[in-house]
């Protein structure tokens, strides 16, 4: 190339300076290939190494503002975190917060050491030499041991990370001193890292080390829990945003409390003493409301003193009004809807805590369309593995379980107008005409239980028909609850009997039965609810009644026949 230069110009002077800025373009262009190459493979390896330490997971990105702000790094660099702290340790607040520091720490340092690299490749044939970062020192006191543990093991990948830019820096500034370096010696120069020496570097974790981890349960595991099923735990679970319940150590219930009641890290926590499972539209709000007036049954911060929607619905809210991915409410944000300091000031003579609590969301027995997404259920599979009874069972196994029914097709005709699915007895007809159609394409490609729970059917239903199969929700709760468990009533015994339904109930909570005064109380209270706008409608045609008694018919008989009881054929 020199030689065609001098023949193109006479003067040698021209021809040196035109050398010179040919071969200053040519490592300007290598400098930029170099640097490229160094933020790609830099990239990769975070993403691979966060790929190998949780798998496939839901993220969420969160914005490193602090560094933003210290004008470290420019506003368009962003640092996503895999949220996985609910999965790695279900501890305190503190501790999660103090994980939260360390963790945060370590990507900063990671997030600096990656900038500087990029920035002092830019200086175009300037050097850089970039020491390499001491340990933030990360105050630790307040982390359990367990916590520590599992800390240590996040920072020690993310220090392999960090080691790994920094030899792969040292190896930058070789070819940064060496002009004319070709491709082919960068690709064999000692000091630069190979995939291989990747691979076999001391810190960094293999698929194969992950996998023979000595925690880690085959999926071939049973659960003693709950015969017949899986390990819950057995796998690794997404991260969905639920929190995972069924892998949740079980609390450790206080002795001197009737309610289920338990200290975490100084704070008394309480769960329900029993739950009211259902059904919407049965009279479960007046039943509440009467039982209520026991001195020793405390209402919790709920609507009513009794609903908190925890289960089936706010544990899985997972979005937010704008579609963005959120956490949904935790077990303790649940247990703080419950009047802690009534059951601990409430003592009797013997220094025994006797009052108990409860709470009642009457769509729990039936509503199981959000539970695809709690961690151990698969997307998209023809029918749940896992569902909230199962949950309920785990972290509160004594609970006492009330469910209260209705006529199937006199409580669906209520549970039409109250929902707002329509306003008039013809629509309701006309809606049960669609959704009956639907139900039969349906269980003609499918099983009954997949029709039933499929949140597409449910959308493709214009009336809610599913809430109605009494049978089939009941051996939900079954397959995790005895029998001698759920105390089973009608509504249209209860209107005709309060006092004796009351008595029944209290039995079965295992509380006094109290004065005749209070007794009468609770009897002489008003109705407490009416659907106005089923009022507004008039009753149902007889078309369609017809309908739904052909529907819900052999599934009442079968409930009759599992109860030995007639009365649950509804036939009065």
């Amino acid at each position: 190339m020199i030689t065609d230069i001098h023949k193109r110009f006479e003067d040698p002077s021209i021809a040196l300076m035109m050398t010179m800025d040919i071969n200053l373009k040519n490592k300007q262009n290598a400098c930029y290939t170099n640097t490229k190459r160094t933020f790609i493979l830099t990239l990769g390896l975070v993403l691979l190494t966060l790929t190998v330490m949780y798998g496939t997971t839901e993220h969420f990105s969160v914005t490193a503002t602090s560094v933003f702000q210290a004008g470290r790094l420019p506003a368009i660099f962003t640092v996503n975190v895999s949220r996985t702290f609910n999965q790695i340790i279900n501890s305190s607040n503190s501790e999660i917060y103090n994980l939260t520091k360390i963790v945060a720490a370590k990507s900063k340092e990671l997030a600096n050491k990656t900038f500087n690299i990029i920035q002092g490749d830019s200086r175009n044939n300037k050097n850089v030499t970039i020491v390499k970062a001491e340990p933030v020192p990360i105050k630790t006191d307040n982390i359990s041991i367990s916590a520590k543990v599992k800390t240590d093991k996040i920072v020690e990948h993310v220090d392999t990370i960090v080691d790994t830019i920094n030899v792969m820096h040292v190896a930058k500034q070789n070819d940064e001193q060496d002009p004319v370096l070709t491709n082919k010696e960068v690709k064999t120069e000692p000091k630069m890292v190979t995939n291989k020496e990747v691979k076999t570097e001391p810190k960094m974790v293999t698929n194969k080390e992950v996998k023979t981890e000595p925690k880690m349960v085959t999926n071939k595991a049973i659960s003693l829990e709950f015969p017949g099923m899986p390990d819950p735990c057995a796998k690794p679970r997404r991260n969905t945003g639920v929190q995972d319940i069924l892998c949740m150590e079980p609390p450790k219930f206080l002795p001197d409390y009737k309610n289920p009641c338990w200290m975490d890290h100084g704070v008394l926590r309480c769960l329900p003493y029993f739950h009211l499972i259902g059904i919407c539209k049965s009279g479960t709000s007046d039943f509440f409301k009467r039982l209520l007036l026991h001195p020793d049954i405390i209402p919790n911060k709920g609507i009513f003193g009794k609903e908190i929607w925890f289960w089936s619905w706010k544990r899985f809210a997972i979005k937010d009004r704008g579609g963005r991915f959120k956490y949904g409410m935790t077990l303790n944000e649940f247990t703080n809807q419950f009047k802690v300091d009534i059951l601990r000031t409430s003592v009797d003579q013997n220094g025994y805590h006797d009052k108990i609590t409860g709470h009642g969301d009457p769509m729990d027995v039936w509503d199981r369309f959000r539970e695809e997404a709690t961690p151990q259920n698969t997307p998209g599979a023809e029918e749940l593995l896992w569902t909230t009874p199962y949950a309920v069972r785990h972290i509160n196994p004594n609970v006492k379980l009330l469910l209260m029914l209705r006529n199937p097709v006199d409580r669906l005709y209520s549970h039409y107008f109250h929902g707002g699915y329509g306003t008039s007895s013809q629509s309701f007809h006309d809606h049960v005409v669609q959704s009956i159609a639907q139900w039969k394409t349906c269980t003609s490609k499918h099983s009954v239980r997949h029709c039933i729970y499929s949140p597409q059917e449910k959308q493709a239903m214009k009336a809610p028909i599913y809430t109605s199969f009494y049978i089939v929700h009941l051996k939900e709760w079954l397959k995790a609850f005895p029998r001698e468990q759920i105390f089973i009533f009608r509504n249209e015994d209860y209107s005709k009997d309060i006092k004796g339904t009351m008595k029944q109930i209290l039995n079965h909570l295992n509380v006094s039965i109290p004065s005749d005064e209070i007794l009468n109380s609770m009897e002489a209270l008003p109705h407490f609810y009416e659907t106005k706008k089923k009022a507004r409608a008039g009753p149902m045609k007889a078309a369609t009644k017809e309908l739904l008694l052909d529907l819900y018919g052999s599934y009442t008989e079968e409930l009759a026949r599992f109860l030995n009881d007639e009365r649950f054929a509804f036939k009065d």
